[in-house]
């Protein structure tokens, strides 16, 4: 991963040079190029880190301080506790001799040296820097004449000679670098890279490469000496890493870093998709429901599913052909980090050709696809945090749902990225907290007095989509690696009706009977019989089939096109059972089929049922209409 890493920052211009680091700065003092001050330049907060030379891990001792970029503290001999004005005198010092070095090959530096040794002029730059409320601990830079010192084009020059004497001589021969293949002097502490403060790391950075634990001795070798990379290659190492982990998103209490060897444009990177295009909060159940008002209808939804897969198709078939020779050999690079200890931690690492990653992450779009609740068209890709939501366990603090996700799903979230980049099965973690996840919301539900009530959209406000994609992905991956032919679909009519998803569809008919017959009902069937249900419906069905025989008859006398709906559709389901035993305890593969049934078989009723309302509707009216004339 060392020479991917360094390619990448070679193909993209990314290579500083060795010696230099990004380096956050919170303001510039600026100088007139005779040495005057003039005034202090405060940084936004969200401003770019500036490249600048590094002294390296000297930095933490008693003596030695990074140039032209440091703490105020140092640069201006700043004492603002006491305990510390001998370390502080010792490093201003050095900080002078820095740019009176400098000085021979800009003389910009000497100008600063000069203002520095100036008690009148450091006394006006720190009265203006603690008005602009900065602390002596914050970094400060210098501006000259309208230019910062670090980027005068003889900073590199000087720099290069000047920490030659901080080197120390090889002994025997050199090793080679892992990163370049070049004989060179091997770095013994390798520079740190920030970035993964959220996710465990250092404020000040964390190192990718290290030996520092005993067990990395136990052949004799020491530090360096068990993976020698020179400071060339480390450098064009760090360089890719702080460029990829800042703008890597974060997912189970890691950095999802990942690039491309290849020419791969934004527009279609699949993992960015996956990523980026998916990740938020989760949306306003309300604002969701706005959005489902104004969606396309079933129609003109497939018609932008089949544009959207000739153009994958089309993409792909241009690959073949030549069109864009170049992302035929592109392979990406996928690698989960976090901090520990001062150290990256890599979680997992995954390489493979564009080809295949574009065809998973489509493949995982496919499969987590369900007919919408309001049964208008299909679900749209959720959203990645919304899934994990859906995975928590019940309760807790529903604020916290970022840390609680970090802390619960940490493994689980990186091996369901893994499904998805390697088309692989889901974990079968995965369906037993989404099935937890449902039926915590529906016994929750018949725990109060309105939740589980539906709205004038046949909504209840208890009922998520999320949950039943990822069972409906679990599922058919499953099926696909077995070899099946009957292949879980998006609705009814395309899903296998096995016995335990038959079971699903009758919990979904029974609660539609009794919501029909008695529409204000707060605890209905389902909030009072899914659980059951799901996991033994031999000794529940029965006891829902005799309750629907006080409910029918009623709904017969009120809405009898409804009643022989229910019984027709009873009828169908009991005919797909046929001979086979209702099963007394059904496993996860069941409980799953169970549930999609029932998801997939309220769509279908309330779809149809509000058909029927509408054409009634429309039917009335026409009558009324004809009254009047």
């Amino acid at each position: 991963m060392l020479s991917e890493l360094a390619e990448y920052a070679y193909s993209h211009n990314l290579v500083a040079q060795a010696g230099f680091k990004p380096k956050s700065l919170k303001a510039y003092i600026c100088l007139s190029a005779d040495g005057k001050f003039i005034d202090i330049t405060v940084r936004k907060k969200d401003s770019e880190p500036v490249y600048a030379p590094d002294i390296g891990s000297a930095n933490h001792g008693p003596q030695f301080c990074n140039p032209l970029i440091e703490k105020a503290e140092y640069t201006l001999c700043m004492v603002e506790d006491k305990d510390k004005e001998k370390n502080i005198s010792a490093k201003y010092d050095f900080y002078l001799s820095m740019l009176d070095a400098g000085g021979r090959y800009e003389p910009k530096y000497q100008v600063i040296a000069k203002a520095l040794r100036s008690d009148e002029i450091r006394a006006e730059i720190i009265a203006s820097l603690k008005k602009n409320k900065l602390k002596g601990t914050d970094n400060v830079g210098f501006v000259v004449d309208g230019e910062p010192a670090e980027k005068s084009q003889a900073c590199g020059t000087w720099w290069s000679e000047y920490r030659k004497r901080f080197a120390k001589p090889p002994k025997g021969d050199l090793p080679r670098c892992l990163v370049t293949g070049e004989l060179a002097p091997a770095l013994k502490t390798v520079t740190k890279v920030s970035g993964l403060k959220t996710v465990g790391g250092h404020g000040t950075g964390d190192v990718f490469v290290s030996s520092y634990e005993k067990a990395y001795q136990s052949y004799g070798l020491d530090k360096s000496e068990n993976a020698s990379v020179s400071e060339e290659g480390m450098a064009a190492v760090n360089a890719a890493l702080y460029e990829l982990i800042q703008k890597a998103p974060i997912l189970g209490g890691a950095k999802m870093v990942h690039w491309y060897a290849g020419d791969v444009p934004d527009d279609v990177d699949p993992f960015g998709d996956l990523m980026d295009g998916l990740w938020g909060d989760e949306e306003d159940e309300e604002e969701q429901e706005a959005e489902e008002d104004e969606m396309p209808t079933a129609d003109e939804t497939k018609e932008k599913e089949r544009d959207a897969r000739q153009n994958a198709k089309q993409l792909l078939e241009s690959i073949n052909i030549g069109q864009r020779a170049s992302m035929l050999s592109a392979r990406y690079y996928i690698m989960p980090l976090s901090g520990a200890k001062g150290r990256m931690m890599v979680r997992g690492w995954y390489e493979g050709s564009f080809e295949d990653l574009y065809l998973n992450i489509n493949q995982w779009f496919d499969d987590l696809q369900l007919i919408r609740v309001r049964g208008k068209g299909m679900t749209r890709p959720p959203k990645i945090l919304a899934l994990y939501f859906c995975l928590l366990k019940p309760g807790g603090n529903q604020e916290k749902g970022y840390e609680r996700i970090n802390k619960e799903l940490s493994n689980l979230s990186v091996r369901i990225v893994d499904a998805a980049i390697n088309g692989n099965p889901l974990p079968d973690e995965v369906a037993s907290r989404a099935l937890r996840y449902i039926r915590s919301s529906i016994y929750s539900a018949s725990n109060s007095s309105n939740t589980g009530s539906e709205d004038n959209n046949g909504k209840s406000s208890f009922f998520r989509t999320e949950p039943y994609q990822l069972l409906k992905a679990w599922l058919v991956r499953r099926q696909r690696q077995r070899g099946d032919e009957n292949i879980m679909g998006t609705d009814v009519e395309t899903s296998s009706h096995t016995i335990a998803y038959c079971c699903g569809q009758l919990m979904a008919v029974y609660g539609a009977i009794q919501k029909t017959e008695n529409r204000n009902v707060n605890v209905g069937v389902v909030e009072r019989y899914y659980v059951a249900a799901s996991s033994t419906p031999a000794f529940v069905i029965g006891k829902l089939a005799q309750l629907s025989q006080y409910y029918l008859p009623r709904i017969q006398k009120k809405e009898p096109r409804l009643f022989v709906y229910y019984e027709k559709m009873l009828d169908n389901i009991y005919m797909d059972i046929g001979q086979e035993q209702i099963p007394a305890n059904m496993n996860l593969k069941q409980q799953t089929e169970f549930a999609i049934g029932y998801y997939q078989q309220r769509v279908d009723i309330y779809t149809k049922t509000k058909k029927k309302e509408e054409k009634n509707v429309e039917e009335e009216n026409m009558e009324n209409k004809n009254e009047e004339e």
